[in-house]
């Protein structure tokens, strides 16, 4: 089961470091691996990062530039951590493979939407110049 849209909202505010570098229109989804119908989506504005359920049409066409696809097993632990280290709880996540982080842009496309934060705190840190 997902997070709701507020708390997944609230996650974001408690995180502000993270997101204020992001531009307008950056987006992070969220989905249950085992049941990937709905999608939780981040999505940064000039003034706020907005969270929203929206269907789930595929990797393909998620329209986000992260995607986070997490088992049962991650998801249980990502609802409670919303409300404390959410980011922790993801990298840790990400290491032992119950959440798979997609990356569908280039990584100089993320960089340049100021997601640099953000992948460092789930354990992504770039090296070198972007090809």
């Amino acid at each position: 089961m997902l997070p709701g849209p507020q708390a997944w909202r609230l996650a974001a505010e408690n995180r502000a470091d993270l997101f204020q570098a992001l531009d307008p229109g950056a987006r992070i989804g969220l989905v249950a691996r085992g049941s990937p119908e709905k999608m939780l989506v981040w999505e940064s504005s000039d003034h706020a990062v907005e969270a929203k359920d929206m269907p789930f049409k595929g990797y393909g066409a998620a329209e986000v530039d992260i995607l986070l696809a997490a088992d049962n097993d991650a998801l249980e632990k990502i609802v409670v951590a919303t409300e404390g280290p959410l980011f922790e709880v993801l990298r840790a996540g990400i290491r032992s493979g119950s959440v798979v982080c997609y990356m569908l842009r280039r990584r100089c496309d993320l960089e340049t939407k100021g997601y640099d934060e953000i992948l460092e705190a789930l354990g992504f840190v770039f090296m070198g110049a972007c090809r």
